[in-house]
């Protein structure tokens, strides 16, 4: 069989397809090898994935992931994986390679994963030409769920949130001020904390308040993480993967609008569309390598 993975910074789903192209699917935590060590990874494999899964059957394993563009940081993922899957062909790539496949397939465009994070790259049909830094929620992700989740954070402990919503938001954020400064300034999963303030906007982006939060991250989104490609940008479409980007369409489209920019294809999780670019090459891949037949019994 072969396994297909998408790794963000707080989940990873798995798909193993086999011979006969049945999809067995699992979720685990995120295994971002900037905030995940060697013992944490190998747990999650060995606790969380192994049960559901036969691992000494994969033949090839395609992983996409957050903090994966760095080659250093993505040796320490690629040796705990060949370890686990120690028949596979492991090739591991960033979460913008998985969004322009999934996205994008063999057509060129701009590329943007808008979740708990934020980055973008200019794709080419084949491979990533380009790509503007993504700094991370403390001096980038412009139009990120942390970022959003930051402001509605700090409006709400400085009562700059209107009072309307403030009661509303209240559950999200039943803890002290200084435990919330702890928790953001030294806390684990620090973007996680923050994206889950960002849920707040979910159903209510007509309110004037939370529409001009989400206008203005994704006015800045656009102008820091997008424009800078040029003329790449204007001639081709601005598509976008991720629960933010997803639920917040008609506001994207219209932050593009201002800069003269065209929203194409928006996702929410890439899985699907990689299970379709990769099931047509099934056959080939698996003749590649020597395998037993499997199933999920």
């Amino acid at each position: 069989m072969i396994g297909i993975v998408d790794s963000g910074a707080t989940k990873t789903e798995w798909c193993f397809l086999n011979e006969s192209g049945e999809e067995k699917r699992v979720h685990t935590g995120g295994l971002n090898p900037y905030v995940t060590g060697e013992e944490d990874i190998r747990r999650c494999l060995e606790k969380d994935l192994y049960p559901f899964i036969d691992n000494a059957k994969v033949k090839h394993l395609f992983f996409f992931g957050s903090g994966c563009a760095d080659s250093t940081k993505r040796g320490v993922l690629q040796g705990e994986l060949e370890s686990f899957f120690s028949k596979a062909d492991v090739n591991i790539d960033s979460d913008l390679a998985g969004a322009a496949l999934a996205l994008c397939g063999h057509k060129p465009g701009i590329v943007a994963i808008l979740g708990t994070g934020a980055s973008t790259c200019f794709y080419d049909g084949e491979k990533i030409r380009s790509r503007v830094p993504s700094l991370g929620y403390v001096l980038g992700d412009e139009g990120s769920g942390a970022r959003i989740g930051i402001r509605f954070l700090s409006d709400y402990l400085r009562e700059g949130m209107p009072e309307d919503l403030r009661e509303k938001f209240a559950p999200l954020c039943p803890y002290p001020i200084h435990e919330i400064i702890d928790t953001v300034y030294h806390g684990r999963e620090v973007p996680r904390f923050l994206g889950e303030m960002a849920v707040f906007s979910d159903g209510r982006t007509s309110h004037p308040y939370v529409r001009e939060v989400m206008l203005t991250e994704f006015s800045a989104f656009f102008r820091t993480q997008v424009l800078p490609y040029g003329k790449q940008a204007q001639d081709h479409t601005v598509n976008l993967i991720g629960s933010i980007a997803y639920f917040s369409q008609e506001l994207l489209k219209e932050a593009a609008k201002t800069y003269g920019l065209t929203i194409g294809k928006v996702i929410k999780t890439p899985m699907d569309e990689l299970i379709n670019y990769y099931r047509p090459q099934l056959g080939t891949l698996l003749r590649e390598r020597t395998f037993e037949a499997d199933d999920f019994s």
